[in-house]
């Protein structure tokens, strides 16, 4: 449908979004601001607080403009949030979340989409909230803490102490089958994937061909990929997929966003 989709990406951004309007969260009441799509639905529709248009098949988070926590009946509960088959029918997807009784920060929308670039518009329903009792209200946390604003791992064990605005590199055993190699990786919350120059790249590992873009300020770039390789930073294990791409002559290798929040890395 072309009024859901918007060709001619900007070639220095994997995101654009208008961010107008956006600086009043409203809190969420059954009868307030989110409502079900007929008498019968089990799920509370979510809408876009923005317009954003996707520029490449990399998750985006997608504000709504109302926050926690869920209250129904005078009570407090969790949600699953799931995507609508109308917005799966537009090439939209929505990536599962569970929204805990406790969670008073903004809800916002995981997505992707297989065929960039599409857009989606300020009031455009693409998700719900499916409410859920909370069961295990009786049973000891592990940290004893309560979720409030925070949000997506969080609660995990943070890797690093130090600002992440300073980019800190940080020691990256790479492994593929029984072989391995070290490198200082930059540490990077603003890339969305995870990158490995060609000279650092070892010849006999194979590379595989791919649709990726990675974009940024020179524009669009087609890299290589890697096969899933394991990961391991700070004795912390992951698995992860690299590009291959050219980076700047004192940088090896990248960790992105993919890897840090494996990590617990609160982004």
């Amino acid at each position: 449908r072309s009024e859901e989709r918007e060709w001619g990406p900007r070639p220095d951004t994997s995101c654009r979004r208008d961010i107008r309007d956006t600086s009043c969260c409203r809190n969420i009441t059954a009868t307030s601001c989110l409502h079900p799509a007929t008498a019968g639905s089990l799920g509370l529709d979510l809408a876009a607080a923005v317009d954003v248009t996707l520029m490449t098949n990399r998750p985006e988070r997608i504000p709504t403009g109302v926050k926690g926590p869920l209250i129904l009946n005078g009570q407090r509960c969790g949600a699953l949030l799931l995507g609508r088959s109308s917005t799966t029918m537009l090439g939209l997807f929505v990536l599962t979340g569970v929204i805990d009784a406790d969670y008073t920060g903004e809800i916002q929308i995981m997505v992707y989409t297989l065929y960039p670039p599409i857009k989606i518009t300020k009031g455009q329903r693409i998700a719900q909230l499916v409410p859920l009792s909370q069961m295990t209200s009786r049973i000891p946390s592990f940290t004893g803490q309560t979720r409030n604003e925070k949000g997506f791992g969080s609660t995990a064990v943070t890797l690093l102490t130090v600002d992440l605005q300073n980019r800190p590199k940080q020691k990256v055993e790479i492994t593929h089958g029984h072989q391995s190699i070290t490198l200082y990786g930059l540490l990077d919350t603003g890339a969305d994937t995870s990158i490995i120059s060609p000279e650092a790249w070892p010849q006999h590992w194979p590379l595989f061909p791919s649709s990726n873009m990675l974009t940024g300020v020179g524009g669009f770039t087609l890299a290589s990929r890697s096969p899933p390789l394991s990961v391991c930073i700070d004795n912390q294990q992951v698995s992860a997929v690299f590009s291959v791409v050219q980076l700047p002559p004192t940088v090896s290798c990248l960790i992105g966003r993919d890897i840090l929040t494996q990590l617990g890395v609160l982004l």
